[in-house]
């Protein structure tokens, strides 16, 4: 299995996905010129990699940057358009000096070597003391380079932002909400994930923009070098991690604070290296407008629920989706860009989203079960539906099969990947139940244990064991849906896993990290 690709824009929020297994995967969905519905917009890859085969695929997608990076991964922005969008930016003027040299101005600091003066290229906080620890930079007077100490001036440069922060804050908040919003104090609070100076320099090049006269290519190209420095100029990114993937609103131990203009000159590079797996662009439209029959995108600006009722006449071959996990810091963070790039017209129907602190896997199995019910509806009684679960644990399984099989799919096909954490499923529509499926006991679960274990022939880890409980009670229509259901199976499953009748051989405290067996195996090890 490939290593997954964090290359995608925003990947560190997105669900990571083996690139030419995920290719592979979508391939086999439906035959060309066949229609396909993502219902989830989880990630712009599967569905200009469907696209890029030759079906006609709609997305239903109410999250404002999801569209946009469907329209940027379609259409992927030239080298050239961008260098000339940073260029028409560079040279608006900011007073009476030009953006650029006013931005950078923000960040400048002293070489610790040779006191040239220099813009730092990040700075380093403690979020706990709220002190500003370290800069880094590169001399091009003496060479010096590497992160040094921060500085007295540096420090009293900070504080002067912390100081005059409240104008700075206040405009960045009326983009995203009202005054009289009731959402504006949830804006707010997650707008302290931006610095001071963060907020000023942003807020800066962004009030520019009205006042470019470019084309209409090159607003594009704006729009995504701001939507690239807005991400690396949260104060999500920890000093000492390569890769992180926050899924909450919290601050790390340290974390950076970028130059707001290298982030922009940083995104000519990341736009110009991604390319999608195509050789050319993908036909992609506004619904109702339809793609062309040799395949293309036809996004529709909205979540699935306001869509179902209008898509009776497509005839679907299939349905596809990926499902992400949850992540707070993602869906939040949308509704701030969304606003700053768009205005509050672009986040009134997601800012919702601002007010939502439950992610966890009871919250997840209850999003989960209203999509896998409106796509039952799409379905009808015989389109399949083809679903990628990247990152996969055992309460995530647990909270996508309870959500389809309590909105009428059942499980045909399960295949998981153990290395990549990669599963991928495909449902049907299920013929109704005429009654309520009876819940399972300590029992049941207990011989589904046994059984998964005899069928193996080997010990297996916990995972494996989940999987092959909720499968089994998802066949047995054993499932039932209630405000506690994923804590319900993990709780079956842990008792039924004290009995003498099975072995933990790593011997650890918790279920979840053991290695189990059969008690009567013990004399094999």
């Amino acid at each position: 299995m490939n290593t997954l690709d964090f290359s995608a824009p925003l990947s560190r929020y997105l669900p990571p996905l083996p690139g030419e297994a995920t290719l592979a995967w979508a391939s086999g969905i439906a035959p060309p010129a066949a229609w396909v519905l993502d219902p989830a917009a989880a990630s712009p890859r599967l569905p200009v990699q469907l696209a890029a085969g030759g079906m006609r695929v709609l997305v239903t997608a109410g999250n404002p940057i999801i569209r946009f990076l469907l329209d940027l991964a379609a259409h992927p922005p030239a080298e050239a358009d961008l260098r000339a969008a940073l260029s028409d930016l560079a040279i608006a003027r900011k007073d009476d000096e030009r953006l650029e040299i006013h931005l950078q101005s923000l960040y400048e600091t002293h070489c610790a070597a040779c006191n040239h003066r220099l813009p730092a290229e990040f700075f380093t906080w403690d979020s706990k003391s709220g002190h500003l620890l370290s800069k880094t930079y590169t001399c091009a007077s003496c060479g010096d380079m590497g992160e040094r100490p921060a500085s007295e001036s540096d420090i009293q440069n900070a504080t002067q932002w912390a100081n005059t922060e409240g104008l700075h804050r206040a405009r960045a908040l009326e983009r995203i909400a009202a005054r009289d919003d009731p959402d504006r104090v949830h804006a707010e609070e997650a707008l302290r994930l931006y610095l001071p100076r963060a907020v000023y320099a942003l807020g800066t090049v962004i009030n520019r923009l009205d006042g470019i006269s470019t084309s209409d290519e090159r607003r594009r190209c704006l729009l995504a070098l701001i939507l690239y420095a807005l991400d690396l100029c949260n104060s999500l990114w920890p000093h000492a991690t390569e890769r992180p993937r926050p899924r909450q609103l919290s601050l790390p131990a340290t974390f950076r604070e970028h130059n707001a203009w290298l982030a922009l000159e940083k995104g000519i590079d990341f736009w110009t290296n991604f390319a999608p797996s195509q050789d050319a662009e993908v036909a992609h439209a506004l619904w109702p407008d339809e793609p062309p029959e040799n395949g293309g995108l036809s996004i529709y600006e909205g979540p699935l629920r306001e869509a179902a009722g209008q898509l009776d006449e497509i005839p679907f071959a299939a349905l596809a989706a990926i499902i992400p996990r949850p992540n707070q810091a993602f869906w939040t963070l949308s509704a701030l860009w969304a606003g700053w790039l768009w205005g509050r017209e672009a986040v009134a129907p997601f800012k919702a989203v601002l007010r939502r602190r439950r992610y966890d896997w009871q919250w997840h199995a209850e999003a989960l079960r209203a999509l896998f019910g409106n796509l039952r509806q799409v379905a009808g009684g015989q389109i399949p539906f083809h679903a990628l679960v990247p990152e996969l644990e055992p309460d995530f399984l647990g909270a996508v099969i309870l959500a389809a099989s309590a909105s009428g799919w059942r499980v045909e096909t399960f295949e998981s990947e153990k290395n990549s954490g990669l599963a991928s499923l495909v449902l049907q529509p299920a013929k109704p139940r005429r009654a309520r499926p009876l819940s399972p006991d300590v029992a049941l679960v207990r011989k589904i244990l046994r059984q998964t274990l005899e069928s193996r022939a080997e010990p297996a880890e916990y995972p494996a064991l989940y999987a092959g409980v909720v499968l089994t009670l998802a066949a047995k229509s054993r499932l039932v849906f209630d405000e506690d259901c994923v804590g319900t199976i993990r709780k079956l499953i842990h008792t039924s896993l004290e009995s003498d009748e099975f072995l933990d051989l790593e011997g650890r405290a918790h279920p979840e990290t053991g290695r189990w067996a059969l008690s009567k195996w013990q004399k094999m090890f």
